[in-house]
C-alpha cells in the first residue's frame, strides 16, 4: 500500500509541477490580451489618425518586422522592415494628412500567447470614408503577431485580406 501512496504522489507532484511551468495563469492572461489587444487598436486608430508618433510607438523598430496585405484594387502588398514600413508610412500620413474618421468593429479575436510572443486573428469590419490610401471598407481578415520587449508589446508583423462588402 505504501509503495502505491509513493507512486501516486511522484505522479500528482510531476503534474502539479508540470502544470505550474506550462499552464499560464489565467489572470496573467487576461491583463496581456488586454494590453495586447490595447496595442492593436492604438496602432490603428493612430494610423487612421495619421499620428505618426503613436503609430510608431506601436511597432518594434526591427529589420525583420513586414506588414503583408491584399485588396482587389492593390492586389498583394509586402512592406519588410521597420526603416522601410516608417518612411513608407509617414510619407503616406504627410501626403494625406486629414485624419480618416475610422471605428473598425472586431470580432471573432483569437489571442495566443507565449512568454514573450503572442499572435491574434480577427475578423475587422471598417467602413468607406474614400480616402483610397487608408479606407479598408467591409470585411478584412486580420493577423497580428507582437513580440514582449522591455515589458511592453510590440507589433512584429501585420496580415491582412480585405475581403470587403
Amino acid at each position: 500500500m505504501l509503495k502505491n501512496q509513493k507512486f501516486y504522489l511522484v505522479t500528482l507532484t510531476s503534474i502539479l509541477l508540470y502544470v505550474s511551468h506550462h499552464v499560464r495563469d489565467p489572470i496573467s492572461d487576461f491583463t496581456e490580451e488586454k494590453e495586447i489587444m490595447s496595442v492593436i487598436e492604438r496602432e490603428s486608430k493612430s494610423f487612421w489618425d495619421k499620428d505618426f508618433k503613436n503609430f510608431s510607438d506601436c511597432w518594434a523598430h526591427q529589420d525583420y518586422v513586414r506588414i503583408i496585405g491584399w485588396w482587389s484594387d492593390g492586389g498583394i502588398s509586402v512592406t519588410e522592415g521597420w526603416n522601410t514600413i516608417g518612411k513608407k508610412i509617414q510619407k503616406m500620413m504627410l501626403d494625406n494628412p486629414v485624419p480618416n474618421p475610422q471605428n473598425p468593429v472586431r470580432k471573432n479575436i483569437n489571442i495566443r500567447i507565449g512568454k514573450d510572443m503572442a499572435w491574434v486573428t480577427f475578423d475587422q469590419y471598417g467602413k468607406d470614408t474614400d480616402d483610397p490610401k487608408f479606407d479598408m471598407p467591409g470585411l478584412s481578415r486580420e493577423t497580428r503577431v507582437l513580440e514582449k520587449i522591455e515589458g511592453k508589446w510590440k507589433i512584429v508583423y501585420v496580415g491582412w485580406l480585405l475581403q470587403g462588402q
